[in-house]
């Protein structure tokens, strides 16, 4: 069955489809009078299957061992349970509660399924066309059509904006006595750079509730000000807003708003979060969760050997929105981050600090990866990013002609991908201009004869859903 399909059913649809699909699962569950007898018969049914030693066969292992297990929920700091085959159990004897999510259930299915079917073949690549055209996209003209028409609606509530502003200290401002028609010219102008963007971001569920044509529901205003009551910081810039659709037909934009409408459960954890990663927890002068010592600051993170995430003292901070699904959403509750750009500026000297840094990758014996994050990378001013991949390049070359000193089996290891993660192609594409993008293609020439073999713009961009 498709997943999109498998989506849609309800508890009970999904429990015959377990019973037609996997019946000896089933049989075991309804011979297994508690769940941790089910445990022991499924253990057994899995030592005994053909495909034991498969991946799906592993992985339910592993899910054996675990259940009943407790771990540590760090973004609450609560003890959290394993029950996934207890509530599995539940579920295939009927004992399961109406409001119970169906995703794990579905999950489950589908591993379950894969010992029938180890291997999955391909669809042809012409029935892979014909799946990605069934969506629309931007370029559809029924969808440009509402977008154009989105754009219009925000450049008038833009006019508005500008026009009560009570500080116009930006460089976007009207000058007395021009027309209304003028007005909406310099903001129609305005509206190509990115700048213009982020300093008319949307930061209150108010604004957007206006820019989005006063469509919100009532539910959704009421969650959204229960966040802004609890501090949580919202930002969306109006190019993102004129990509949501606020029309009752035309296409689905759920992915889209997921992305800056909060989820109910994160603003209720909102104030309690302390980090979504043990690793991420650091003290000054101690080891974090995974035994790396790291430079004083919150400038890099390190929770594997070959990887560190470097955020630089610089725009790059910031982003160019404010993503729901945001993995530093505890640095925001912290103030460590926010929105207030003025206020990001370094207390150290950049330049001293970015030296520090580099000694630190540099005197690393494991590092292969190293992801420039933020914030988002590319809200970095052009000069600024160029001056931070130049350091990371000489000290890749100089890593290199050290490890030519170096004997066999002493050599540290040497960078070989280097990512830029921003979200900014998506939230603010005027942002990639002629500069940037030959800045970026000059790094990758130079750190490509040195053998690092991967330079990319890594997005995260899909559906948090």
């Amino acid at each position: 069955m498709k997943q999109k399909k498998m989506l849609a059913l309800t508890l009970s649809q999904l429990e015959q489809l377990y019973r037609h699909e996997l019946p000896e699962l089933v049989d075991i569950a309804i011979r297994s009078e508690h769940a941790t007898t089910f445990k022991t018969k499924l253990s057994e049914y899995i030592a005994a299957h053909p495909e034991v030693e498969s991946e799906a066969g592993k992985q339910i292992r592993l899910l054996i061992e675990f259940d009943g297990q407790e771990v540590h929920e760090l973004s609450t700091g609560t003890q959290l349970t394993i029950s996934t085959l207890s509530l599995l159990h539940a579920f295939l004897t009927r004992q399961w509660e109406e409001e119970m999510e169906t995703d794990v259930f579905i999950d489950l299915f589908q591993q379950f399924r894969r010992l029938q079917h180890p291997s999955i073949p391909l669809p042809p690549a012409q029935k892979i066309k014909s799946l990605t055209e069934r969506w629309p996209t931007g370029l559809d003209e029924d969808v440009q059509q509402i977008r154009t028409k989105n754009k219009e609606r925000i450049l008038h509530a833009l006019v508005q904006k500008i026009e009560h502003r009570k500080h116009p200290t930006s460089r976007f401002h009207f000058a007395d006595g021009i027309s209304y028609d003028e007005k909406f010219r310099l903001v129609n102008e305005w509206w190509n750079d990115f700048r213009f963007h982020l300093a008319m971001a949307v930061k209150t569920p108010t604004e957007l509730n206006r820019f989005l044509g006063n469509s919100l529901s009532v539910e959704t205003m009421y969650l959204l000000s229960k966040a802004r009551k609890k501090g949580m910081p919202f930002f969306a810039t109006p190019y993102y807003l004129s990509l949501l659709n606020c029309t009752n037909g035309g296409y689905d934009d759920e992915a889209l708003r997921s992305y800056i409408l909060y989820s109910p459960q994160l603003v209720e954890t909102y104030g309690h979060i302390r980090a979504w990663e043990r690793e991420d927890m650091v003290e000054t002068g101690k080891p974090n969760a995974a035994g790396w010592l790291l430079p004083d600051g919150h400038n890099i993170h390190r929770r594997y050997p070959e990887v560190a995430i470097l955020i630089p003292d610089t725009m790059g901070r910031a982003c160019g929105g404010l993503c729901a699904s945001c993995q530093r959403m505890y640095d925001f509750q912290s103030q460590r981050l926010n929105f207030e750009f003025d206020a990001l500026h370094p207390k150290e000297s950049w330049e001293k600090k970015l030296r520090r840094l580099m000694n630190y990758f540099e005197e690393d014996t494991q590092l292969r990866d190293i992801l420039i994050t933020g914030g988002d990378a590319l809200m970095s001013q052009n000069k600024t990013l160029h001056h931070i991949l130049e350091a990371v390049y000489r000290m890749a070359v100089r890593k290199r002609k050290a490890n030519q000193q170096r004997t066999e089996g002493e050599k540290y290891a040497e960078l070989q991908r280097i990512r830029l993660g921003s979200r900014l192609p998506a939230y603010l594409p005027m942002r990639i201009n002629d500069e940037l993008v030959e800045i970026l293609r000059e790094f990758k020439e130079k750190a490509s004869a040195i053998g690092i073999r991967q330079f990319i713009i890594q997005t995260h961009f899909q559906t948090p859903l």
